[in-house]
C-alpha cells in the first residue's frame, strides 16, 4: 500500500507557449484532505487532468496510487473515484438507466453501499438526469464515483452551483462517505469556507507555481496579521523579513507576515510600539494574501 497516493515531481505543462505550471512537487499522505486552492487560471484543473492521465504533462511526472498518470492500468483507474465541476452526465437518461451502465462498466462494484448512498440521497430512478436539480446531479455524481469503493477520491469544485444548504449537505455527506477506511481526498474548490472547514492539508498555486503547501493548522499559525500602534509615527522599515502585505495610516502599521516567530516578535518590540494585537485570519483573509502578485515570491522563499 502507497504511503503517498498522490505524487507530483517537478511538473511542468505548456500550453501554447504559456507556462501553465511551473515545476510543481507535492505529495499527498493516505487518508488526508488536501485542498487545493487558486484562482481562476491558476493551474488547478489542468493539475487534476495530468494526474488522472486525461493529458500529458510538459515535464516532469505525476504518480497516482504508485503508478505514473501516463500509463494507468484500468485496475487503479477503478480504484480512483473522480467527481468533476458541473457534473457532466448523460442528461438524455433516466437515474437508473445511467446507473445501470456505470455498473456493467466497473471493474469493481460495491452494491450494499451505493444501495445505502442512494437511500441517502433518496433520487427518483424514473426521472431522466436533466430533470434532476443541481444538487441532485452532484448527488448522484458522488454516488457513482463511490459505488466502486475508491482508495483516491480526486473532487473537481464540486460544489459549483449549490446553494449555501445544498452545498453544506453535500460537504457533510461527502466527508462522512468518503473517510471510511481512510480514504484520501484531493479537494479543489472555489469557496475557501469549505475547504477550512475539512481540509487537513493547503496547496496554493499562484500563476503555476505552488506557493503554498504544508497542514491547515501550521499556515494558520505561520501566516500572521498584526495592527501595530506607534507612540509618533510608523517607520520606514522593520527591518521584517516574509513581509506579504503592510498598510499604514498615520501612527497604525497592519502587517501581515509568513514564518512569525519570536525573533521577529523581538524585532517588532525594539521599535517600542505603542501597542500590537494580533488580528484574526480565516482561510480565505490568508488565501487572498497568498495570492497577491508580490506575495509569491515572498511565500516560495519562506517555504509555507
Amino acid at each position: 500500500m502507497n504511503d503517498n497516493p498522490i505524487v507530483i515531481e517537478d511538473l511542468v505543462k505548456y500550453y501554447e507557449g504559456r507556462c501553465v505550471l511551473d515545476g510543481i512537487s507535492l505529495k499527498v499522505p493516505r487518508g488526508c484532505i488536501y485542498g487545493l486552492l487558486g484562482r481562476n487560471g491558476s493551474g488547478k484543473t489542468t493539475l487534476i487532468r495530468i494526474l488522472l492521465g486525461l493529458e500529458p504533462p510538459t515535464r516532469g511526472r505525476t504518480l497516482v496510487l504508485g503508478e505514473d498518470s501516463a500509463k494507468l492500468s484500468a485496475s487503479t483507474h477503478g480504484r480512483v473515484g473522480y467527481v468533476a465541476e458541473g457534473h457532466h452526465l448523460i442528461q438524455s437518461y433516466k437515474v437508473r438507466r445511467l446507473i445501470d451502465l456505470c455498473k456493467g462498466l466497473s471493474l469493481h462494484w460495491n452494491d450494499e453501499f451505493f444501495g445505502q448512498l442512494m437511500e441517502t440521497f433518496r433520487l427518483p430512478m424514473d426521472r431522466k438526469v436533466k430533470e434532476l436539480s443541481t444538487g441532485m446531479r452532484a448527488q448522484l455524481n458522488l454516488a457513482l464515483a463511490m459505488a466502486i469503493d475508491p482508495e483516491l477520491v480526486i473532487l473537481d469544485d464540486p460544489t459549483l452551483g449549490l446553494d449555501t444548504v445544498a452545498r453544506r449537505q453535500f460537504l457533510e455527506l461527502a466527508i462522512d462517505v468518503i473517510q471510511r477506511q481512510g480514504r484520501t481526498i484531493l479537494f479543489s474548490s472555489h469557496i475557501l469556507g469549505d475547504v477550512e472547514r475539512i481540509a487537513d492539508r493547503v496547496g496554493v498555486l499562484v500563476a503555476g507555481k505552488l506557493v503554498v503547501d504544508c497542514g491547515l493548522d501550521e499556515l494558520k499559525n505561520r501566516v500572521k496579521r498584526l495592527r501595530v500602534i506607534f507612540p509618533e509615527r510608523t517607520p520606514d522599515d522593520l527591518y521584517l523579513t516574509d513581509i506579504i502585505n503592510r498598510k499604514t495610516q498615520g501612527r497604525e502599521m497592519v502587517l501581515t507576515v509568513a514564518n512569525w516567530n519570536p525573533q521577529k516578535q523581538a524585532i517588532l518590540e525594539t521599535f517600542g510600539p505603542q501597542s500590537c494585537i494580533e488580528m484574526p485570519m480565516t482561510l480565505e483573509d490568508i488565501f487572498i494574501e497568498c495570492t497577491r502578485p508580490a506575495s509569491a515570491a515572498v511565500l516560495q522563499e519562506s517555504e509555507v
